[in-house]
């Protein structure tokens, strides 16, 4: 029988991006459980991304003037739009035609439903 010998490579791997001091010093014997660190970082990084997408960051709605001419301007030529709304909790956006005007609302045709929106609760057109 033939014995193999098994050969330990050093792996060093540059932490320096990290702001934390333990992960940039941390030696690990065979790189065994460096997973913790890269799951704990995931974890914070997907965080940090899931807080910044909830918050839209819309610096000014537009004026309600504006809002009126351009779905106006959509229903007249129809052209499809982009239409972010404040719905309750949250910002929503929907893409359709704009099919009618009822009272103080607009109905919006997308391709899988019909929205009814406030125009006062509409923040952008584009």
């Amino acid at each position: 029988m033939q014995q193999v010998k098994i050969r330990r490579i050093k792996m060093s791997v540059d932490r320096s991006y990290s702001s934390y001091e333990v992960i940039r010093a941390y030696q690990d014997r065979g790189m065994m459980k460096w997973g913790s660190f890269a799951t704990g970082e995931l974890t914070e990084a997907q965080n940090a991304f899931v807080k910044e997408q909830n918050s839209d960051k819309i610096l000014q709605p537009l004026s309600h003037h504006i809002i009126l001419h351009l779905l106006n301007q959509s229903f007249t030529n129809q052209v499809q739009v982009k239409i972010k709304y404040q719905s309750k909790v949250k910002i929503t956006e929907v893409f359709g035609f704009v099919s009618e005007f009822i009272n103080n609302q607009v109905r919006i045709k997308s391709t899988d439903k019909i929205h009814l929106i406030s125009i006062e609760k509409i923040i952008n057109i584009s």
